[in-house]
């Protein structure tokens, strides 16, 4: 017997179908199939799919965040961000790439994810200036966006992004 609690499950279950499947069907019915629930239960315990699909966005933002805050440095913070995409490119795709407009999910949580990136960033590089951690974080998710979209598109190495990371 799972220890979930309901609202547990359906988050676990739209994370998993993300990461197998991509956001191209994230309809309710989809979502709770991943989860083995009922659809009543969406809405009884979020309200409606847009704010599932919020929760599965946060369930995956503070995944992400988890694994670089362990990171004692810049240069292992670069490699747990990699790490991270290459373990769940579908999630990072979710987290960085996905059109939240659509699914109803309000964009200031993505730039709320890239400004709590950006001050780990900032923390680990040392003495720097908003703008050296925001330098860093952009050359540093170009390079792993690029290597996860060729990861994807099943052409890992159409382009060499390993000097662009460092």
């Amino acid at each position: 017997m799972s220890s979930l609690t309901v609202a547990e499950q359906l988050v676990r279950g739209g994370r998993d179908l993300i990461g197998r499947e991509g956001t191209g069907d994230l309809s309710v019915r989809r979502l709770v199939e991943a989860a083995g629930r009922s659809t009543m239960c969406v809405y009884s315990h979020f309200g409606n799919r847009k704010r599932l699909l919020a929760e599965v966005y946060r369930s995956c933002a503070a995944d992400l965040l988890d694994a670089l805050a362990k990171a004692p440095n810049a240069n292992t913070l670069e490699r747990g961000y990699a790490a991270y995409a290459h373990a769940e490119p579908r999630h990072f795709q979710y987290l960085f790439a996905a059109d939240l407009d659509a699914f109803g999910i309000d964009q200031s949580l993505r730039l709320d994810l890239i400004a709590s990136v950006l001050d780990l960033a900032a923390d680990r590089l040392g003495p720097t200036t908003e703008d050296e951690a925001l330098a860093w974080w952009l050359r540093v998710h170009g390079a792993v966006w690029l290597d996860t979209l060729q990861r994807l598109a099943g052409q890992p190495d159409r382009f060499n992004t390993e000097a662009a990371r460092g």
